[in-house]
């Protein structure tokens, strides 16, 4: 059987509570296991995370760790609150809709 499909925001937001319970830096195998495979680990964190500075990258002897930023401590922030998240998509390029 088959695990239900999640949400992007609910990816990102395991992402960034991976690195908050390791102290602030996770390795890349602790994301890889949250996203699943190295293709997923280079469009989620290299390729959006990164690229769009919510996360940095260390090197430290030969391992690499993730950090976030600023930008992403306030992304963390937003999709805790599912709330705001909800409206931003409401707001993205579609006409709000009543309930």
């Amino acid at each position: 059987m088959a695990s239900p499909r999640r949400k992007p925001s609910v990816i990102a937001l395991e992402l960034l509570n991976c690195i908050d319970q390791n102290n602030g830096r996770a390795s890349k195998w602790d994301l890889i296991k949250i996203v699943g495979n190295e293709s997923q680990f280079r469009h989620w964190v290299t390729e959006f995370l990164i690229k769009d500075k919510f996360i940095t990258d260390k090197q430290e002897s030969n391992y690499i760790f993730y950090m976030k930023t600023q930008t992403g401590e306030l992304l963390h922030k937003l999709l805790k609150n599912g709330v705001l998240v909800r409206a931003f998509l409401k707001l993205s390029g579609k006409r709000l809709r009543r309930s």
